[in-house]
């Protein structure tokens, strides 16, 4: 394995060199474009200040808040004419026509008898709609944390309810848990689009925080316009859009050679009707920490666990014309590079297994409002294939310490045979969403989601037919599926109580073929429906608190490469049938007048039957199977505290109790569900102070704290569990090879400011006192570390 170097960059990164040199061009563009300005004022009534005032600019759909003495501020404005909106609770809104550069603004607004709601929702930013929505959901605002050389992984795991599971350092493989479900169970979208077409090129643990505008994490009913077939929630992330001219880079360095990149670009004409852009982001890592295996009982470095990632993508398009609100067409790509040091778990290591995974990916967005903006249309479509490659040809074994026995017997570390497989998986994605404002009070919604996959490929050295000695993976396997749903979101008792009921129709049908226990031929062909319900309901108990209520009865449906495998350690299994669960979460969220406090509880129910998991097949593979039927509670808290006008504290925690029933063993009837931790908590301090150097700097410092009880990587008798009050402390009376101890992490960093915010300078520590670390499968990740990230902004 060869280290990576500055001068492999500069060789490999060809996507983002082609970007840098438009840079120069678009910096050109950006520093003669139309100056900007700050923009502020104050808004009054007869009696004084008006705090909590929406002011919102209509052309660049901006909005703000006044603080408690009634003030606001706007930065960076294009100069312009600008239409602005100022309401409020009880008053009659203003509309005024405003020419930045402006003087201060001052508004005297007048009480009047009622409200007009729908101007006040304006106001709101998105990321706070979708912490009020009827639907739970779990907003993490990447803003805050942009500037920090942190993950979304780990900002996911600070989070009330979730957990990540990471097999390894940075491109290692990843899934969620979330109040209980893991795996497939989550479905994830971006910008609310099923992004199964993105392959492994495109996820929350390779894109890095400055990319995204937030991460929404939604726990049991999914709302319509994402359409997808989860059974306990979805994460959509939604990328960072600007709109205004603007350029944001940022580069980090790492222990472990590791090297992360970003570079966003957008620029959009004066008239704001064209526009053009780019993202792109690169990641790197030796990914060579200490280990200690199990089955070796030595501390050793991983020497085969390199990892090296590109993704690109530019975009352009018009909006705001009067056959399309905005016609968006991109052109993505993405390379990646894995050395796999061992498998789904730490028993077995290679030394010479590698795979790659590349795809280009053609997309077309297309967004019309009808009938005086009450119907809505959103269209989404695309079309690609992703190539998977993987070499396993060493004819010999290596040991974790990186030493090799030779061995002319065997042609590879994953079989005995050895693999050069080449495999395309070919997309083909539609989502249509429409919406129907059919009364103020009450809008009809519908999503299409259809997605067409083929998967073919060839290995010299793999399985074959017995009778017809065909390779298995040259013969096309057929998936489809197809998920639509419809939805009623209604508003009564003057918008204090809000419904959303949504129905969901799935199916999905596969052509493959399979081999009997003799090795023959038998063509296959698999149809499954399904059907779904859900509502969700939330009552304002005053200005500062609210309930909300959903139950849901939801399917998931086995993925492609569950059922066919994913050419590489997940063989096929064509009996897979779909999961199927009956979940409620019930929540209260209070936040106190001034935002100083803010509380959230809540509590859920699940019941699944034929829980699709990931198992072990034999010493090497896994595959999916239904194994489990689970049912049980839990329970999560949440607690934000603005200590001082300079220091904020945050705390949360999880517990759960999900346990197997109809297992058809006593020994495991009412165990808990394996690989799955079942009490978790995170607290954190963040702090800021200004002019420490100079008039303008700032300086961000925080800790975080992080705990995972110790919990079973195999299922255990629940007679053999702690003894404690929920199990909350003592030891289990099992092996320690069942067992994933307690875990604590530390982290602690901070964020400088030396000028301005467009320059910031994060340092951070990650698990500082050096703990042992494990995934799910007890594969154990990264010890201390450090970090380094610059980053840039110019608008």
């Amino acid at each position: 394995m060869r280290a990576f170097s500055f001068s492999d960059f500069r060789q490999r990164a060809s996507t983002l060199l082609v970007l840098l040199t438009m840079l120069t061009s678009v910096n050109v563009i950006a520093t003669n474009s139309v100056a900007q300005a700050r923009f502020e004022g104050k808004v009054v009534d007869s009696d004084g200040p008006v705090a909590f005032a929406s002011v919102f600019i209509k052309e660049i759909g901006k909005g703000v808040l006044t603080n408690e003495v009634g003030e606001f501020s706007f930065s960076e404005i294009p100069d312009g004419k600008y239409t602005v909106t100022i309401s409020a609770i009880g008053y009659t809104p203003q509309i005024l026509n405003v020419t930045i550069p402006a003087k201060r603004l001052a508004v005297t607004l007048q009480s009047v008898d009622h409200q007009l709601d729908e101007i006040v929702v304006e106001g709101k930013s998105d990321t706070q709609l979708a912490i009020e929505s009827p639907i739970k959901s779990a907003v993490i605002d990447t803003k805050v944390s942009a500037r920090m050389p942190s993950t979304m992984i780990e900002l996911m795991n600070r989070s009330a309810g979730v957990r990540v599971r990471q097999s390894g350092g940075l491109g290692s493989n990843t899934s969620i848990i979330l109040n209980g479900f893991q795996d497939r169970s989550i479905r994830y979208f971006r910008d609310g689009i099923p992004m199964d077409y993105l392959g492994g090129g495109y996820n929350f643990a390779l894109v890095p925080v400055n990319q995204l505008e937030r991460l929404e994490i939604y726990k049991g009913v999914l709302p319509v316009s994402l359409g997808g077939d989860a059974l306990g929630g979805g994460v959509n992330m939604v990328t960072r859009r600007s709109a205004t001219k603007s350029l944001d880079a940022s580069y980090e360095i790492a222990s472990f050679n590791t090297h992360r990149a970003t570079l966003n670009l957008y620029y959009p004409d004066t008239a704001r009707r064209f526009f053009i852009g780019a993202e792109t982001f690169f990641n790197y890592s030796d990914n060579d920490y200490s280990v200690t295996p199990e089955t070796f009982h030595k501390k050793v470095k991983l020497f085969h666990a390199q990892f090296e990632h590109y993704y690109g993508e530019v975009f352009g398009g018009v909006r705001n014309t009067s056959w399309a609100d905005e016609l968006r067409v991109g052109l993505a790509g993405f390379w990646m590079f894995r050395e796999n040091q061992n498998g789904p778990r730490m028993t077995e290591v290679f030394g010479k297994f590698t795979s790659e995974q590349y795809s280009v990916v053609p997309t077309l967005r297309y967004k019309k409002t009808f009938l005086n903006k009450k119907i809505s249309l959103d269209q989404f479509l695309e079309a690609n294939t992703i190539r998977v490659n993987q070499v396993d040809t060493v004819k010999g074994f290596y040991e974790w310490d990186g030493s090799f026995t030779p061995s002319e017997s065997v042609n590879g570390e994953t079989s005995s045979t050895g693999s050069l497989a080449k495999i395309d998986f070919s997309y083909m994605t539609s989502r249509t969403y429409v919406s129907y404002q059919v009364h103020p009070a009450h809008k009809l919604e519908a999503n299409f989601v259809y997605v067409a996959n083929k998967r073919v490929g060839v290995d010299p050295f793999g399985q074959t037919f017995t009778t017809s000695g065909r390779d298995i993976l040259s013969i096309a396997a057929k998936y489809n599926k197809m998920v639509a749903s419809i939805g009623l979101e209604s508003f009564f008792f003057n918008e204090r109580l809000t419904n959303t009921l949504i129905a969901k129709y799935y199916r999905f049908d596969v052509e493959a073929v399979d081999a009997t226990y003799q090795g023959d031929e038998v063509d296959r062909s698999i149809v499954a429906e399904r059907y779904g319900i859900g509502d969700a309901i939330k009552f304002t108990l005053n200005d500062n608190s609210f309930v909300r209520v959903g139950a849901e009865l939801a399917t998931r449906l086995p993925e492609q490469d569950e059922l066919f495998g994913d050419g590489n350690f997940h063989v096929s299994n064509l009996e897979l049938i779909p999961e199927r669960s009956t979940n409620v979460n019930v929540g209260y969220l209070f936040t106190s007048k001034g935002k100083k406090t803010a509380l959230e509880v809540n509590a859920f129910y699940r019941r699944t039957k034929n829980l699709i998991k990931n198992v072990p097949y034999n010493l090497i593979f896994n595959r999916y199977e239904n194994v489990d039927n689970v049912r049980g509670i839990g329970f999560e808290t949440d607690v934000t505290v603005i200590l001082l006008p300079w220091l904020k504290a945050n705390g949360n925690f999880t517990y759960q109790d999900f346990r197997l029933f109809d297992t058809g063993n006593d020994l495991l009837e009412d165990s808990r569900l394996r690989n799955t931790p079942y009490f978790y908590a995170n607290l954190g301090l963040q702090g800021n102070a200004k002019h420490l150097l100079g008039k303008n700097d700032v300086l961000e410092a925080y800790w975080f704290f992080s705990f995972v009880r110790e919990y079973y990587f195999a299922p255990i008798a629940k007679e053999f569990e702690p003894d404690s009050f929920l199990g909350l402390w003592g030891r289990a009376k099992i092996n320690a090879p069942n067992l994933i101890p307690d875990q604590t992490i530390h982290t602690t960093g901070f964020t400088y400011y030396p000028f301005d915010q467009n320059f910031a300078i994060g340092v951070q520590m990650k698990n500082v006192f050096d703990a042992k670390v494990y995934d799910n499968f007890k594969i154990q990740n990264a010890g201390r570390s450090f970090h380094l990230k610059l980053t840039y902004t110019l608008k």
